[in-house]
C-alpha cells in the first residue's frame, strides 16, 4: 500500500518482511485500513504461504495533533529484526527500538 505525502515528508522506507515458523511479518502503511485510527507503527502477522491475514498490532502509539499537518507527524518502521531470543527488534524513524513478543503479541520498548 502507497502513501500518499506531501512535500513535507519523504516516503517512508520499504522495511523487508521477515519470517519466522511459518509466518511473515511486516509494516502496515495505514493502520486505518486495518481497522486502526493509526498511521505509522502497525504490525501485520500474515501466513507466510497463503497471504491470509493472522493478527495486526500497534507497537508503539503515533498520536496525531489535528493542528499540525498529519504525515508530517507518522512515524514508520525503520529497521524489523528477529533478535537472539526470538523477539522482534523494531526500530522506528524517531530512533525508539521496540520488542514484540510475536507469541503473546504484545510490544515494549527496548531497554
Amino acid at each position: 500500500m502507497l502513501i500518499n505525502s506531501s512535500a513535507d515528508r519523504r516516503a517512508p522506507r520499504e522495511v523487508p518482511p521477515v519470517e519466522r515458523d511459518g509466518v511473515r511479518y511486516s509494516q502496515a502503511q495505514d493502520g486505518r485500513d486495518l481497522g486502526r485510527d493509526q498511521v505509522g507503527g502497525m504490525l501485520v502477522a500474515t501466513e507466510a504461504s497463503t497471504g491470509r491475514p493472522l493478527w495486526t498490532l500497534a507497537v508503539y502509539g503515533n498520536p496525531i495533533d489535528p493542528k499540525l499537518e498529519a504525515d508530517v507527524q507518522w512515524v514508520f518502521f525503520e529497521s524489523m529484526a528477529f533478535d537472539p531470543d526470538g523477539r522482534l527488534r523494531i526500530t522506528n524513524e524517531a530512533g525508539r527500538t521496540y520488542l514484540v513478543d510475536v507469541e503473546a503479541r504484545t510490544s515494549i520498548p527496548a531497554p
